[in-house]
């Protein structure tokens, strides 16, 4: 009888490792993943910032003034950010956001590395 306790003793604090084990991976899976994001948002945003300069730039040779190639470009991120500020209650466009960051954030496969 003390062999079966002994026994199942053993087992549940196996199981109990292999669950911490599992758990651990997943969490650092995710950090990691959320990491990626955090870095990609960076470099986008030195992208956007730089391309944006570049673009003012190249309005400001087109049109023969500095100040107005800034200005255009800025009209441009004005009507961007009207358009995005009249979606932001649209359900397809949460949704589509929604599933996309979480399909690639919370990976629910069984691959192993």
């Amino acid at each position: 009888m003390t062999e079966i306790i002994t026994t199942l003793k053993k087992l549940i604090e196996v199981r109990f490792k292999i669950l911490k084990s599992e758990i651990l991976d997943e969490i650092s899976s995710i950090a990691t993943r959320v990491g990626i994001i955090l870095l990609m948002v960076l470099s986008a945003s030195f992208i956007l910032l730089f391309g944006s300069i570049s673009l003012a730039f190249y309005f400001s040779e087109l049109y023969g003034s500095t100040s107005l190639g800034f200005l255009l470009l800025t009209g441009i991120y004005l009507l961007l950010f009207v358009l995005l500020y009249l979606l932001r209650n649209a359900r397809f466009f949460q949704k589509g956001l929604k599933n996309s960051l979480s399909r690639y954030v919370f990976l629910f496969t069984n691959k192993k590395d």
